[in-house]
């Protein structure tokens, strides 16, 4: 089975294939910094671009790509919008099954063969990380603690609550609490390389293709995973709302 993968919840983008055989091609998107106003377009046509030179460098098109495959966070707002609305385009205009991938989780499969817990971490701004675990039994990966957003100085902690022993840590928020961690965990905190601490497309595409199996299919209503409200929303002066009735079912 072909995946093609998009990552865009963090400033390190990328768009990935991985064939039946395991082997892949990935295209690393440069991220620039654009005004507010024009942000979300010019997201939209630097991922597009790449997709489109990844694909005509290996002489395919999207009949030839089995299924898709997309991070869906924690992340950048702007990042997991923009990639999911992409992804939902192709894969409903060629027809091709969607799936849907925990950045964390694709994060955490750089590790996992290593076979042990892995604790990975990004950076949610505002002095915050977002922070999930997972245990490696036999190349596999098994949440071990769901994904949250909590305070630097909360994460050690709360890690300890669910590894011990040897864990892995990695993920860009990694030197926010580097030190923390190693007074807390000592040698047992393994630091892995900087390129593995990278979310990378190709992982994703390996997660969906072990999701895909699984019959782990995205609906119509997929939703990015946020973890806090948007930037816009959390500066807001606190007010009291007066209750509504929903419109609608909330996902």
């Amino acid at each position: 089975m072909t995946i093609l993968a998009v990552e865009t919840a963090t400033s390190f983008q990328s768009v990935a294939v991985v064939g039946e055989d395991g082997l892949c091609a990935t295209e690393r998107v440069k991220q620039t910094r654009y005004s507010a106003t024009s942000q979300d377009r010019s997201h939209r046509w630097s991922i597009m671009p790449a997709i489109d030179r990844l694909l005509n460098a290996l002489n395919v098109t999207l009949r030839d790509i089995d299924a898709l495959a997309v991070s869906i966070g924690p992340g950048s707002f702007t990042g997991l919008r923009v990639g999911l609305a992409t992804m939902k385009g192709l894969a409903h205009g060629a027809n091709k099954p969607l799936v849907a991938v925990p950045t964390l989780q694709a994060l955490a499969f750089n590790a996992s063969g290593l076979g042990l817990p892995i604790c990975t971490l990004l950076d949610a701004k505002r002095g915050e990380l977002f922070l999930a675990v997972f245990h490696a039994p036999h190349d596999s990966l098994v949440c071990a603690m769901e994904p949250q957003r909590l305070p630097i100085e909360n994460v050690v902690d709360t890690l300890s609550l669910h590894v011990h022993g040897t864990v892995i840590v990695l993920g860009d928020g990694v030197p926010l609490c580097r030190q923390m961690l190693s007074e807390r965990f000592g040698q047992q905190a393994v630091f892995p390389s900087e390129i593995a601490c990278l979310p990378s497309a190709i992982s994703v595409a390996h997660v969906g293709k072990e999701r895909l199996a699984r019959g782990m299919l995205a609906g119509a209503g997929l939703t990015p995973i946020y973890l806090r409200p948007p930037d816009a929303t959390a500066n807001l002066p606190h007010r009291a709302v007066r209750p509504s009735t929903p419109s609608g079912t909330e996902t």
